[in-house]
């Protein structure tokens, strides 16, 4: 399929704007040339883009994107080839701590041992009402806690017991625990 775009600086704006919306949070550090062609690798988190985009350039319906710094790369879903690369204006990245790279997080067993005896032991589920339904959302690694469930310190015992669980939180959830990078809100891990 050949999703080659002619897209105006009004197209542009537009397509920005609602990816702003979206409050993704930008790779900083990948591996890949961010080019037309080049196949992105599949364990990149590729969210899929919004309504809105697709209205202005229709080309891209059920395609998905991710954002890289500053700019919106457009990817083909079955090939993984990048088929656009657009300037993303975003929000004010003077905000956001600047990430370096994404490090590949590791939890040792006593880590876990110790989560699983403190954080299990209290009874969490709070998950705001909207409009009188409660709203569950499925919650995997590697994405993103929606921002209407409350993500919680660990217990004191914890930091105590696995100092190097300080900087994560957790949601516990139909008798799993998930750990969370607080800043990305992002799972980083599940625990039976």
């Amino acid at each position: 399929m050949n999703a080659s775009v002619n897209i105006n600086d009004q197209q542009r704006t537009r397509i920005s704007t609602s990816i702003s919306r979206l409050n993704v949070q930008p790779l900083t550090n990948v591996n890949f040339s961010l080019s037309v062609g080049t196949a992105v690798p599949r364990d990149v988190r590729l969210q899929p883009l919004p309504t809105e985009v697709v209205e202005v350039v229709p080309q891209y319906r059920g395609y998905n994107f991710v954002l890289v710094k500053d700019e919106i790369v457009i990817v083909e879903p079955s090939s993984y080839q990048i088929v656009a690369v657009l300037p993303y204006s975003g929000r004010s990245t003077a905000a956001a701590p600047a990430r370096t790279e994404q490090r590949k997080v590791t939890f040792t067993d006593r880590d876990r041992e110790v989560i699983r005896k403190h954080a299990k032991a209290r009874p969490v589920e709070r998950e705001r009402q909207t409009t009188g339904s409660t709203v569950r959302t499925e919650i995997r690694r590697g994405e993103r806690v929606p921002e209407g469930v409350e993500i919680d310190a660990f217990p004191d015992e914890v930091y105590r017991d696995a100092p190097s669980l300080r900087e994560y939180r957790y949601i516990h959830r139909d008798s799993r625990t998930y750990i969370v990078e607080p800043q990305e809100r992002r799972v980083i891990e599940e625990i039976d």
